[in-house]
């Protein structure tokens, strides 16, 4: 038996919590008859040999290391009791949970999660004759920075069990609640009704949220999902059916972070779609709906509970002794999660000024470089003044796969933009009206000269929508809905003009003519942003219709130019799209020339060093330039190069890479109780954010085709120079037809898993040429390929230049 001194590391743990999900209050447990051991084994019933191999390890250690205890999940008493109740009694009692993660087993993950909620040690295990899961769990990420060793046996398994004892808790800084966002929503790979559901809801209680988003960031990293967690009232998980692509990584994502809520004592709601079998840890705690319209009464009860337990409670932070490494938050990678943090460190960028001036209607970046970030900035910028109307929209392109489907691919060519230039140009001026009548009803009844029109435009928008409750995806559903009945209609009319009236239901002229009136009254000035139209259209496959859809809102954007123009009001409108959506655009000689854009390469290290000193200066409360406070923080070089820039090198020059590899090396240092990061620390974090990287890069490619998705892992042990010839027999071997080999090859340049290789003092990647390998290679006639130093370390590529071109 363990003596009184032996307790485990968190006494803490040890009380029954004060809130628990499973008893929607406090803990209904007793803990009196809970096990302590040293050690907890949990593993998956099956495979039957990786069981055995870990219960065999159990009774080996308890022959030869006897005066200690060595439990398994199968030793607690269960009969009677919910299942995870003694699973979580038997953590929170013991010195070590040995995990076994060779399988991606939703019950392992929720309790692993939960295990480092509690900040117990942990150690994660895996057997290496298994590999089945092993691109799930790569994709998944989150064990890079706990860390696991392999097994091959139990007496394998127990030794290396034994030389670990003592281990302590992953470093992991408690974070403050976020009174601001207290919600933290984890949303899937796929945008599903009832996820646009739940969203429209969300945003209707008034709640402001956080997300983690896997088509923006496809990995999150143990700390990151800690933070996010920890410092949320209330977590919500929207599972994917089974049967869906990208399923199992999503669904063991939410395992894992429901286990780090639950363990936080956090509100947490787990939301299926349909039926489906649930793991039995988390069963009795998810929620099923089999019409998105059942989700808000599903939301309601926690929301009530947020809303009331933010009215009733004062949250007075825990005062931690931190050194300065540990206080730097470099913030959310995601620009959507920290829109008021922006306002402290955003880079005004001389694309942000010329976009500000107005003198730019399209922002263009690939993924990752701060197209968010500045449609936000902008935002904040022009909306708290009275001189002008902002709105702001966000419509995502699989939101009109109904509509190109049902509609447009019946249509002729001419009649397709008719109809989508009608649709935009309806939706615009509703959503304008929306927007004064919701936020500008207190200015109306106190200005005299505008209650007039204020009123006249209210009494339209009433006439004209009958969703007035809506939020604007559902509306813009609403109208998609709408064109969708009518289809049959509309490929039997001769004029535009008949088409334009169809698809607006009611004539909207004096709406429009109403809300010229009530601007120009006030001499105010309209902003039109748009964001996320190309989210889920395929990079370097878009459709021609897709291209359509923009081609009309642009097209709807300069019609309402034209007519407020009369009133002497000024309409800029901006649409933030993607490198090769931009491109395609440019394909049609009626467009080039007519947009004027603005492009978004962050070719110039000197912004980049900007970026992250304003991130770190506004949480360390340093006023120091870069230098000094790089200085402060990191070490000066990295295998005899600069620091800084042995970090830059290994990315695509993005912002969203360069704060992911930084903030790695700061979280690995932190772990190793360093007070500096070290050369080490930065080497140890290139191994995570490499393989973040390729991941992210695989996912994408994927959106291209399916197939392609493992055309960079074909490079495993490759040379990190090769010839044409090389990459070619490299990609043959994966499975990559002849026909594709062109394809393939051209994908892998734009996207920067390969670049040009001329010497070793000049290697060309796409981001330096505007994502263009034409221009990478002109003038060039004999040249060989590279592997990007971002992804050498996942890769395993060594350095040796090895190639016959």
């Amino acid at each position: 038996m363990l003596n009184e001194d032996q307790l485990p590391l968190v006494p803490e743990a040890q009380l029954p919590p004060k809130f628990c999900q499973y008893a929607s209050g406090p803990c209904d447990q007793q803990f009196s008859t809970a096990i302590r051991s040293d050690a907890l084994f949990v593993y998956p019933s099956k495979p039957e040999n990786i069981a055995d191999a870990i219960e065999g390890a159990a009774n080996h250690l308890s022959r030869v290391a006897g005066d200690r205890v060595w439990t398994t999940w199968k030793n607690l008493d269960v009969p009677g009791q919910i299942i995870f109740c003694e699973i979580c009694k038997a953590i929170r009692h013991s010195k070590l949970v040995v995990a076994d993660v060779t399988t991606l087993n939703f019950n392992l993950m929720f309790e692993v999660g939960y295990a480092v909620g509690l900040g117990a040690p942990v150690l994660p295990i895996r057997d290496t004759s298994n590999i089945r899961d092993a691109k799930d769990f790569e994709e998944l990420g989150l064990f890079d920075t706990l860390g696991y060793f392999d097994y091959s046996n139990s007496a394998h398994l127990s030794n290396e069990i034994l030389s670990r004892e003592g281990m302590v808790p992953l470093s992991l800084q408690k974070p403050t609640l976020n009174s601001d966002q207290p919600l933290y929503i984890v949303k899937g790979p796929i945008e599903s009704d009832g996820m646009i559901k739940l969203m429209s809801v969300i945003k209707k209680s008034r709640l402001r949220f956080r997300t983690f988003d896997a088509k923006e960031v496809a990995r999150i990293s143990v700390h990151e999902a800690f933070k996010q967690t920890v410092s949320s009232r209330a977590v919500i998980l929207h599972l994917l059916s089974p049967d869906t692509r990208g399923a199992d990584v999503h669904n063991a994502r939410c395992a894992f972070i429901a286990g780090l809520a639950m363990a936080s004592q956090k509100h947490t709601v787990m939301i299926q779609q349909g039926a489906a079998n649930q793991p039995i840890d988390y069963r009795d705690v998810v929620i099923s709906y089999r019409k998105p319209a059942q989700i808000p009464d599903l939301l309601v009860p926690l929301l009530g509970d947020v809303i009331e337990e933010i009215q009733t409670t004062r949250f007075v932070p825990t005062a931690l002794k931190l050194n300065p490494l540990q206080k730097i938050d470099l913030g959310d990678l995601a620009a959507e999660n920290e829109i008021r943090a922006l306002d402290s460190y955003f880079v005004p960028t001389a694309e942000y000024q010329e976009v500000k001036r107005g003198h730019a209607r399209l922002v263009v970046g690939r993924k990752g470089t701060g197209k968010t970030a500045l449609f936000y900035s902008l935002r904040s910028t022009f909306r708290p003044l009275r001189n002008h109307l902002v709105l702001d929209l966000k419509p995502e392109g699989h939101q009109f796969v109904k509509l190109r489907e049902a509609v447009l691919a019946t249509l002729p060519p001419g009649v397709q933009q008719h109809v989508l230039t009608a649709f935009w140009n309806y939706l615009l001026v509703v959503e304008l009206a929306h927007q004064i009548a919701h936020y500008e009803a207190s200015f109306a009844y106190r200005d005299g000269r505008i209650r007039g029109s204020f009123e006249r435009v209210v009494r339209l928008l009433d006439e004209e929508e009958t969703t007035e409750q809506a939020d604007f995806s559902e509306r813009l559903l609403n109208l998609v809905d709408r064109i969708v009945e009518k289809r049959s209609e509309i490929s039997r009319l001769a004029t535009t003009s008949e088409i334009t009236n169809l698809v607006h239901s009611k004539p909207i002229r004096e709406l429009n003519d109403a809300l010229a009136e009530h601007l120009s009254i006030q001499r105010r000035d309209i902003w039109l942003l748009f964001d996320n139209l190309d989210k889920g259209w395929p990079i370097q496959a878009t459709r021609a219709e897709d291209i359509l859809l923009l081609r009309s809102l642009l097209e709807a954007t300069r019609k309402l130019q034209r007519q407020f123009e009369s009133r002497n009001i000024d309409v800029y409108s901006v649409v933030f799209i993607r490198n090769d959506i931009y491109q395609h655009l440019v394909l049609e000689p009626a467009d080039r020339g007519k947009e004027t854009p603005v492009m978004l390469d962050w070719d110039d290290r000197e912004l980049l060093k900007d970026l992250v000193a304003r991130r770190i200066a506004q949480s360390s409360g340093l006023d120091l330039d870069f230098d000094g406070i790089w200085a402060t923080f990191f070490a000066p070089h990295v295998r005899g190069v600069d620091s800084f820039d042995y970090i830059i090198n290994r990315t695509l020059m993005r912002p969203r890479e360069v704060l992911r590899f930084v903030r790695e090396s700061i979280n690995t240092a932190v772990n190793r109780r360093h007070e500096t990061v070290t050369e080490d620390d930065i080497l140890e974090a290139e191994r995570t954010y490499s393989a973040d990287a390729l991941v992210d890069i695989t996912l994408e490619m994927k959106d291209v085709k399916p197939e392609y998705g493992d055309a960079p892992y074909a490079f495993i042990d490759s040379p990190a120079v090769v010839s044409r010839k090389q990459v070619e027999e490299t990609l043959r071997k994966a499975g990559v037809t002849d026909g594709d080999l062109s394809r393939v090859i051209d994908l892998l340049l734009w996207f920067g898993v390969l670049g040009v290789y001329i010497n070793e003092d000049d290697e060309r990647y796409s981001h330096q040429y505007e994502h263009d390998p034409k221009r990478m290679t002109a003038g060039l006639r004999d040249y060989a390929f590279c592997i990007h130093p971002a992804f050498r370390v996942a890769l395993n590529s060594s350095p040796e230049v090895d190639f016959r071109i």
